[in-house]
């Protein structure tokens, strides 16, 4: 089973479970922000990697659709290419920038728990860093890669908690996959778990 169908069906097992054990929707306000921080791991260029961020998000007038952005950093995803009979080897942090919506699921009353859809686009920039380029049958040396940014498409899913009757405090978890279509990742897909707290304003 690939790692994007690994994550498809993580969301589908979050979208089915939680109507089914929670019969109520939010407590949730029109035009309040939320502002968050967050740590979790990532899987798709090599291997596992923890990852940190934080994002703000805001409720329009219905209060199930969240505009948000979001930032966080990858530190150190190592990277094997092979180009004409070279291979680069490098290790490289990765900042992704991008904004997009929370869609909070509608067909609840009033519960701490609130599962929600997310859907963004952005950036995923690889910082400048070294490595080595190994020729076929040659020995390695050393080598600079310059930064790179991807355009950079993603979708999941994800759970709210809202603490004490005032639902300003709660915690959130969210399970996303990221796909590049530029640059040097473009054959990659990254799947994201992630796990933080959040404080909203009204």
């Amino acid at each position: 089973m690939t790692v994007s169908h690994r994550y498809s069906f993580l969301l589908l097992g979050i979208a089915a479970l939680a109507p089914a054990a929670f019969g109520q929707a939010s407590v949730v306000r029109s035009g309040s922000v939320e502002v968050g921080g967050f740590v979790g791991a990532s899987y798709g260029i090599d291997r596992f990697r923890v990852m940190g961020g934080g994002n703000i998000t805001y409720a329009l007038k219905n209060k199930y659709v969240l505009p948000y952005f979001e930032v966080s950093y990858f530190p150190g995803l190592p990277h094997t290419s092979t180009t004409d009979g070279t291979v680069f080897s490098y290790s490289t942090g990765l900042t992704d920038i991008h904004g997009g919506v929370h869609i909070r699921i509608p067909i609840f009353k009033e519960t701490p728990l609130v599962p929600y859809l997310v859907f963004g686009m952005g950036v995923l920039r690889a910082s400048e860093t070294t490595g080595t380029a190994t020729p076929l049958g040659y020995t390695s040396t050393p080598q600079t890669f310059p930064a790179e940014s991807s355009f950079t498409i993603n979708g999941g899913g994800g759970l709210r908690y809202y603490i004490g009757g005032s639902g300003r405090f709660g915690f959130r978890a969210e399970a996303k996959v990221y796909k590049p279509t530029t640059g040097d990742f473009s054959s990659s897909t990254i799947g994201k778990v992630e796990a933080g707290f959040f404080f909203q304003f009204h």
